[in-house]
């Protein structure tokens, strides 16, 4: 059973699975919390290259910038990831059952950021919408309520109808991450960076 399972590696997918997982060590109630990324290796990202984003190397390659956000990720134990492709959502009661093409997972919390071109997943609480704020017709978006579709079940990025730029896919990874973390202390929580070892 994973405490939060993300379904998307892209820009959303990686904001939210960094952020959960960068309070294993520095929040008590974070400490035995277990997520798991599934994602298929088919994010736009991969085939970009990007000039503005802050703090990061002008122009670098989508596939490299995918692999730095692999890496970072791997710093952190709580945070698993599968290469595989969703296929069904289902909810029992306080648990949702993500089943892929090999495999079936247990999960308190669900956060969907599966990009913008379909939604191919059987999921019966989600809505397909038409995106309405992107300049290519044909997009899609999962209705939404302030990213959350259903109780436990989020929606991220491009997926929940943003603008498509990585930095803000990725900034809404991270605010569904701190909802969660909000869900859980019952109070506004963030994940806040350090200063040799001291939280600012």
């Amino acid at each position: 059973m994973y405490d939060v399972l993300i379904i998307g590696g892209g820009a959303a997918g990686y904001g939210c699975a960094l952020t959960l997982a960068s309070v294993e060590n520095t929040q008590e109630w974070a400490k035995d919390k277990k997520y798991l990324m599934l994602d298929n290796g088919k994010s736009d990202i991969l085939n970009a290259s990007f000039f503005n984003l802050a703090g990061v190397e002008f122009g670098i390659g989508g596939d490299e910038l995918y692999a730095k956000m692999q890496t970072q990720l791997s710093n952190f134990k709580s945070c698993a990831t599968k290469n595989d492709t969703v296929t069904k959502i289902e909810k029992d009661g306080e648990t949702f059952t993500v089943s892929t093409e090999s495999e079936t997972f247990s999960a308190k919390v669900v956060v969907i950021a599966t990009g913008m071109h379909k939604f191919e997943i059987d999921c019966e609480l989600t809505n397909v919408i038409t995106h309405t704020d992107v300049m290519k017709p044909g997009k899609i978006a999962l209705d939404n309520n302030d990213n959350k579709i259903a109780e436990n079940l989020y929606v991220a990025g491009l997926a929940s109808g943003a603008k498509t730029m990585f930095a803000i896919a990725n900034g809404e990874g991270a605010k569904v991450a701190c909802e969660i973390f909000k869900l859980w202390t019952g109070k506004s929580a963030v994940a806040h960076d350090t200063i040799k070892d001291k939280k600012i």
